[in-house]
């Protein structure tokens, strides 16, 4: 029934590197040479967006290659002049598009986490080409450095370009470009925003999760929310209206789906927190639900977008906008903005925001 968080864990050689620009991550480009045996048949590489890996010396964010039986190995990232080693830990796919999905990756130390999510891709055979990803890493102490990415994952063939025939690196790779995380529009929602929220920041472990908002998801969603500490997503935080936190907390993760639910408490948490509930339309009736399927959160705008795919298929589901608002009390709830909805599952796949309306706020 859900979809998105996907996690991994590995083993790392390196130091905290020295870092530039008042304590900023100082990560590196670096291309198919510097790829020991240059790529294998079978691997996953995340590029920067505005390159080309067939055309440009630097191009690769990260890199994981595939055994000789499909298996994942170990993944590489390089910060400053280290290189740092990275394992899947667990993950969460998407099957097929246009579902989003998310892999984390972590080193053995747990001082580096590399985050990547993946928002549109194409399957053809074992093949996922991504057109669209972001890449969050993280580590210790700094802020995050996101980057705008391209990808693949699967059998894309082998290395066009051997150890051999591989052009010499010069002294320095280029840093990175500073690509903050793109604030694109709910799909077709054209309605009010809510309330802004800042930049997401990830969590490093489940237990940064304050008590009391565990305690609300204990007492009032124990059957949507079992055992979120299990999941190596451990999950994300928003500042909200200068003096309180929006938590995300993954709670489910199946094989091409998953949920989180968002809680509010003060900053810095005190001892209460107010859990969030999804509003139905009007003509549905029944409970409210808690656990937000797929969420992508948009915070210039104070939108969450969320798709549940009726089947693996993805040609039938739910689609609905919700923003975040003030509410009596001096607390916060969520506006559904737009709810769409195909029921039949015929096989013909199309965008979750084209799927037919059936509840607007605006009607």
């Amino acid at each position: 029934m859900k979809l998105p968080f996907f996690a991994l864990a590995l083993a790392v050689t390196a130091p905290l590197p020295v870092v530039a620009d008042n304590a900023s991550i100082d990560l590196k480009l670096f291309g198919r040479h510097e790829i020991e045996g240059g790529l294998s048949t079978c691997h996953l590489a995340f590029w920067q967006s505005n390159r080309d890996p067939e055309t440009d010396q630097y191009a690769y964010l990260i890199y994981m290659p595939y055994d000789e039986n499909g298996m994942p190995t170990k993944a590489m990232i390089e910060i400053g002049k280290e290189r740092i080693a990275l394992s899947e830990s667990a993950r969460g796919d998407f099957d097929p598009p246009p579902q989003l999905g998310y892999r984390l990756y972590s080193s053995a130390d747990h001082a580096t986490h590399v985050l990547v999510r993946i928002e549109e891709a194409v399957v053809t055979g074992s093949l996922q080409t991504i057109a669209k990803a972001q890449v969050t890493v993280v580590r210790e102490d700094l802020p995050p450095f996101v980057a705008g990415a391209k990808g693949v994952i699967g059998c894309p063939g082998p290395s066009s370009v051997s150890s051999s025939e591989a052009p010499p690196a010069p002294a320095e790779q280029p840093p990175v470009a500073s690509m903050p995380s793109p604030s694109a529009p709910a799909s077709s929602y054209a309605g009010p925003d809510g309330l802004s929220l800042g930049p997401a920041v990830l969590l490093t472990a489940a237990s940064e999760v304050p008590a009391p908002v565990r305690n609300e998801i204990a007492t009032y969603a124990p059957d949507q929310c079992s055992e979120p500490e299990i999941l190596a997503y451990p999950g994300q935080r928003y500042a909200l209206a200068e003096s309180f936190i929006l938590w995300e907390v993954p709670c489910f993760l199946g094989a091409y789906q998953g949920t989180s639910i968002f809680a509010i408490t003060q900053d810095p948490p005190g001892d209460w927190a107010t859990m969030l509930s999804l509003p139905n339309p009007p003509a549905l009736e029944g409970e409210n639900n808690a656990q937000m399927m797929n969420p992508e959160v948009l915070p210039s705008r104070g939108l969450f977008v969320t798709t549940e795919v009726g089947r693996t298929e993805g040609d039938c589901g739910v689609y609905r906008v919700f923003r975040l608002m003030d509410a009596p009390g001096e607390t916060f709830e969520f506006q559904l903005m737009e709810y769409r909805e195909k029921i039949a599952c015929d096989g013909v796949q199309s965008e979750p925001s084209s799927w037919p309306l059936q509840f607007s706020a605006g009607e």
